[in-house]
């Protein structure tokens, strides 16, 4: 074998090299197979220089066929070769960041320096007239356009969507009607994961011409609308002020953007009110919808609004009565019982910012009082670090002070008014008599209180934590019942 046909042999072998490397080689770092790449491409590039093979000349050996056919394949694939390098090195070089991560855009930067090594291996090593070929496939590329125009469509609204990134993987959007989180962007479509946990691929062309809702974006901050029918006999302020309330009462609401409530169309049969509030991010839009739907019924109902009229005459029940009887620890006693307690309850009202409630430790027995909000919202505080934490807020029908009043054991807090606020007391002392008289029922209101305790949150416990046993809380909140009530049994 001559110095030529060694070369042609060192060409292969290189070659087979790089198959090699680019098949089987899996090196965690790209940096590391990028280079390992490029030292093979040099490699061959040094061997076809060294033997006469230059692939920017016609193939060598024209007087052997064979010699002249494995020059032209060697060559043929240096420029293939070159093209892979080429799109590497020159990816990240050249596009922007943003396109670099577009699979769309990756794919049209290598689809264009492949045609342009395609046509210069055509040109140099096979010797072929340039001008011809393209022309010859501009005819054949204008043809198959005509014939795959939708697909065509597809593909150039996927460069516009890709080039303006109304959205990116993983965020939230809805395109037109279709909701979902965006799982895929390629050349033809975009593929949605929707609520159903189904795939749902829309074509770029129809997204490119649909709205489209990034709800992903601006981050931490999410709208949320909730509308509200209601009969047009309710005065609308009273409704505005109630569903007001409402927001007030939701947790997990941004204070910024504020929320707003409006009345936004009035019919014969009824008035459409609609909330937006903002939450931080797109999973607690379930949770904030369904709170604030909790409290809006709350807060109307306290103040009669979508209520079935006459329902108080029915029951004969006054409202006080009513937030009583919505106490679990209470659910004990019977109608005559509930009655008498009814007549001790004092009612109180409070402006925004006013101090309703605060008690510590070591409060004195005859401060013992349940707290009940009949209207308005509540903030329950608690000192932490020399200042005040608000640890949840109340609203109609929410309680605090259940431990106080039935043992005599509490932790600190302090009840603060946030809106024009209602309240209704019941001190101990009316509990009293009640419990003296009915031991079962003083045994079943604190098992009610136990297990209200174990589904608080421990910062919102009335009760000091322990890490005793149920039967020794049990047994400390028996004796602080029977200490604070006069119970001997």
């Amino acid at each position: 074998m001559n110095f030529f046909d060694k070369g042609i042999a060192l060409g292969v072998g290189v070659l087979l090299l790089y198959i090699f490397a680019w098949r089987f080689y899996r090196a965690d770092d790209s940096r590391l197979r990028l280079g390992v790449r490029i030292a093979l491409f040099l490699a061959l590039s040094y061997v076809l220089w060294a033997t006469g093979m230059i692939p920017f000349h016609v193939a060598p050996w024209t007087d052997d066929p064979s010699l002249h056919l494995l020059a032209q394949v060697l060559e043929l694939l240096w420029w293939l070769q070159a093209a892979q390098v080429t799109t590497a090195l020159a990816g990240g070089a050249f596009l922007p960041s943003r396109m670099n991560r577009a699979r769309l855009f990756q794919d049209v930067f290598r689809a264009l320096i492949f045609l342009a090594a395609f046509v210069a291996a055509i040109g140099y090593v096979l010797d072929l007239p340039v001008k011809g070929l393209l022309a010859t496939s501009g005819v054949l590329a204008l043809i198959i356009g005509l014939a795959v125009q939708s697909t065509l469509s597809d593909v150039f609204s996927g460069v516009v969507l890709n080039a303006t990134q109304p959205f990116r993987i993983g965020d939230s959007v809805a395109i037109g009607d279709i909701q979902g989180e965006v799982i895929e962007s390629n050349w033809r479509a975009t593929t949605l994961l929707n609520g159903q946990g189904n795939f749902v691929v829309v074509p770029n062309s129809l997204a490119a011409k649909a709205s489209i809702v990034n709800q992903s974006l601006p981050p931490r901050m999410h709208g949320l609308e909730v509308a509200i029918r209601l009969s047009p006999r309710f005065r609308p302020a009273a409704v505005i002020a109630s569903l007001n309330d409402a927001v007030i009462s939701t947790a997990g609401i941004l204070a910024s953007p504020k929320a707003s409530v409006s009345a936004t169309t009035v019919r014969r049969k009824y008035i459409e009110y609609t909330i937006l509030v903002y939450v931080a991010s797109s999973a607690e839009k379930t949770q904030a919808r369904n709170e604030i739907i909790d409290q809006a019924y709350r807060h109307l109902k306290t103040h009669g609004i979508g209520l079935r009229r006459g329902a108080k005459g029915a029951s004969g029940m006054s409202s006080q009565e009513r937030l009583l009887r919505d106490v679990e620890m209470f659910h004990a006693l019977t109608d005559e019982q509930f009655s008498l307690l009814a007549e001790a309850l004092v009612s109180q009202h409070f402006s925004p910012g006013q101090l309703i409630y605060q008690v510590d430790v070591f409060c004195p027995d005859e401060r013992r009082a349940l707290y009940i909000v009949a209207s308005g919202v509540a903030a329950l505080e608690s000192p932490h670090d020399g200042k005040n934490v608000e640890l949840r807020r109340l609203s109609p029908g929410d309680s605090i002070g259940r431990a106080g009043i039935l043992t005599g054991i509490s932790r600190p807090i302090i009840l603060r008014a946030v809106s024009k606020v209602s309240i209704v007391l019941l001190h101990k002392d009316a509990l009293t008599p009640i419990l003296q008289q009915n031991p079962e029922v003083a045994k079943s209101m604190l098992e009610s209180l136990m297990t209200y305790e174990a589904k608080a949150a421990q910062l919102l416990s009335e009760v000091p934590v322990s890490e005793r046993g149920p039967e020794d809380v049990l047994h400390r909140l028996l004796s602080g019942m029977r200490r604070l009530h006069g119970i001997k049994h």
